[in-house]
């Protein structure tokens, strides 16, 4: 029997190295990725004090991210995970676009105007935030740079344009808009051309949030006295009512595999944040009890971590030569 077995040769070796390298490779980047749990940011607080708070995606971990005695509202998260932009006051009597780190050190201010910014919105390549501003007598649209730098205006209208949203490919952005009776959700090209209307419901149509696979926008609606969450194509069809509820229900966020949406929902008397399935169904209360919940949104999805350059990128395949 042991004259049959074969010599364990160098290069034979060195493959069986490779093996049990790639297998623990492997089970590494799998561990890294069941660990890099995705997260919600939120606002919670009085209505005259909220902060902005971070928990994971089922409820847990919950921690306070910024701490002033004045408003701060709207987080957003950065493409890589790493920051959350934020409007507040905390720098004087209008509001301004901040940006935070999650470990929560001290917030640096991009705006710094004598006016409201409002709504940050990060794009996809992480490199510009788009925003609303009152800068120029009334809420239009702009763009900057991810630094603060270079803000340009996007639209121009009598109409008040807000709540800007970026497709998933970056080439476009939707947004709310009261250039037509009640609001209604618009979608342009990310250079502010080419706008045009998605919803015609002609009541109120807010706070669009784009599908990761750009084909829908979730976006919550005013009918019959009452706020719900629906979902629409992005060419204007198939627009459903998720959520039928009794009680107001806002601020529509998709989980980066697109199979679930959080929101704010008041159906307990206070708002809180639930979690659905992006079909209406499975709903679920992952933020009760707390003073307000509001402005539910997902991070991004987590990548694996290389530990030797320790950079979120996802390891090429490995391929065993024969």
């Amino acid at each position: 029997m042991r004259n049959q077995l074969k010599p364990l040769t160098l290069q034979n070796k060195l493959r069986k190295s490779f093996v049990v390298f790639v297998l623990l490779g492997a089970a590494t980047l799998m561990g890294m990725l069941l660990d890099a749990e995705a997260q919600i940011a939120f606002m919670s607080g009085s209505f005259k004090n909220p902060e902005i708070y971070v928990m994971g995606s089922n409820g847990k971990n919950l921690r306070q991210l910024t701490h002033h005695e004045l408003y701060d509202a709207d987080p957003t998260w950065s493409p890589d995970g790493t920051q959350i932009a934020f409007e507040s006051e905390r720098a004087g009597f209008f509001f301004d676009i901040f940006v935070i780190t999650i470990d929560g050190k001290e917030p640096i201010n991009l705006t710094q105007h004598l006016s409201d910014d409002n709504g940050p919105a990060w794009s996809p390549d992480g490199k510009q935030i788009a925003f609303s501003s009152f800068r120029d007598g009334n809420p239009e649209l702009y763009v900057m740079n991810a630094d603060g730098r270079n803000p340009t205006r996007l639209t121009d209208h009598p109409g008040a344009d807000i709540y800007p949203a970026w497709s998933p490919d970056g080439k476009q952005i939707a947004f709310e808009s009261t250039r037509i009776f009640g609001s209604d959700i618009f979608v342009m090209n990310a250079d502010g051309t080419n706008i045009r209307r998605v919803t015609t419901s002609r009541f109120w149509d807010t706070e669009p949030a784009w599908s990761p696979d750009g084909t829908q926008i979730a976006f919550a609606s005013w009918r019959d006295k009452i706020w719900d969450i629906y979902t629409i194509n992005v060419d204007g069809k198939a627009e459903t009512n998720l959520t039928n509820s009794r009680s107001d229900e806002k601020h529509p966020t998709w989980s980066p595999d697109g199979q679930r949406i959080a929101y704010s929902s008041k159906r307990n008397g206070l708002y809180g944040i639930y979690v659905m399935n992006a079909d209406g169904n499975g709903v679920v209360a992952i933020a009760e009890g707390l003073q307000l919940a509001l402005h539910p949104t997902w991070s991004p999805k987590p990548l694996a971590v290389s530990p030797k350059r320790k950079s979120s990128i996802l390891w090429g395949a490995l391929k065993i030569e024969k």
